[in-house]
């Protein structure tokens, strides 16, 4: 066969050609290996009759040259390629092109993501750069910032975001890292590459005690400054939700009071609204995410918490959501405790049974898919479920079926 007979070159597709160029950058932005030589052996190259090229080669390595180092951390090309874009966008349209390298010199190393919230480590012509993305913001770290690091090492946090994120670099002498935040300390994956780690931390910066260590549970863990400003941090897509309706008023002030933090909080829409002597939770939705947030007395005053919705299973008809006692003693109450049942039903539904057993049970409107109700002390038990049926505005059943209370 002579070249002429070939079929005619076809493209590669969008996404094996941006996996493909995020590989070749990330394999760039390793650093070059000393101390040891490697050998090739042969390179070829082969045309594929897609049209497609394929470069193989076959190395041959010194015995003594140590195994490649192992950690947790992917690298999803797809999604590297769209955030970074459109940090670069953010970038560009802040006019701060001048404060960092040239978005062809930004290099994926991993990605990491956690509900709406997902988050690039790259190098910027070598510097550790952050982009984080959430369906209605953007962060970017500074290329040119000093890492803020812990007394005592060379680990340090770069970034701290609105959402809890909090990434930085492990000291280049450690083999292993740690890290602590509220919940305690955990192993901390990071690049070989780079050294450049993430955690999703759920707290707002103000109100992190974070700290790193050496992962060796023999020494203190010093606790890490607050991270440098970042680059930018702004709303690229403004999805903003009324605030000025009772539920979209409590959810607004029990988010914005809650230790906990929600990305894209602004943007979800307020849903069903139940209190009853001092004891509040509100819904919200985003799209498919629902959140429930809480608000009860306390010993210092009212006390608020705020659950995301991090359901990642298969698509459901319904499900419940899960949510703590309000005024349980070990949290602080001060009075008899209220345990809410919320749930999530076909948007199409306007109203919802939930029978208990034992002839209890309670009807209630449903909001936007959503709905809650207290719950009896009867029913206060681990396995406990309830009948759910939801109807729609004609009068259909659109869900008959058994969720768990508690």
């Amino acid at each position: 066969m002579s070249l002429r007979d070939l079929p005619p070159r076809r493209a590669l597709p969008d996404d094996v050609r941006d996996r493909l160029r995020a590989e070749v950058r990330a394999g760039l932005g390793k650093p070059r290996r000393t101390g040891h030589v490697w050998y090739a052996a042969a390179a070829a190259v082969l045309v594929l009759a897609a049209g497609a090229v394929v470069v193989t080669r076959q190395f041959r390595q010194p015995a003594e040259a140590p195994p490649a180092t192992s950690t947790g951390l992917t690298l999803d090309a797809k999604l590297a390629t769209a955030a970074l874009d459109r940090c670069w966008a953010a970038v560009r349209t802040a006019g701060k092109t001048g404060r960092v390298p040239d978005r062809a010199d930004w290099v994926p190393l991993f990605t990491d993501t956690l509900g709406t919230d997902s988050v690039v480590a790259a190098t910027a012509a070598g510097k550790p750069m952050f982009c984080e993305v959430t369906e209605t913001t953007v962060t970017v770290s500074d290329p040119a910032a000093a890492p803020a690091y812990a007394p005592g090492s060379r680990s340090g946090l770069l970034l701290q975001s609105a959402t809890g994120l909090a990434a930085g670099v492990v000291d280049p002498a450690w083999p292993q890292a740690s890290f602590s935040k509220k919940m305690g300390a955990s192993g901390l994956d990071f690049s070989p590459a780079s050294r450049q780690f993430v955690a999703f931390t759920g707290t707002a910066p103000a109100k992190a005690v974070l700290a790193i260590g050496d992962g060796s549970g023999t020494r203190p863990m010093p606790v890490l400054p607050k991270a440098p400003p970042p680059l930018l941090s702004v709303t690229d897509r403004p999805a903003d939700a009324d605030r000025t309706s009772a539920a979209g008023r409590a959810l607004g002030d029990c988010l914005a009071g809650a230790d906990e933090v929600i990305a894209d909080a602004a943007a979800y829409r307020a849903g069903p609204l139940l209190e009853e002597q001092g004891y509040r939770i509100v819904l919200g939705r985003l799209g498919d995410r629902v959140i429930a947030c809480t608000t009860e007395p306390g010993p210092g005053g009212p006390r608020s918490r705020a659950y995301p919705d991090f359901y990642a299973g298969p698509a459901v008809p319904a499900r419940a959501l899960v949510v703590d006692t309000l005024g349980a003693t070990e949290g602080g109450g001060q009075s008899r405790p209220r345990t809410p049942f919320a749930a999530v039903v076909p948007s199409s539904a306007v109203s919802v049974i939930v029978d208990y057993g034992g002839g209890n049970g309670a009807d209630t409107l449903v909001t936007d898919g959503m709905f809650a109700v207290w719950l009896p002390v009867s029913r206060l038990k681990p396995d406990a479920k309830g009948h759910v049926k939801a109807w729609d505005a004609q009068g259909n059943v659109v869900y008959d079926g058994m969720l768990p209370l508690f």
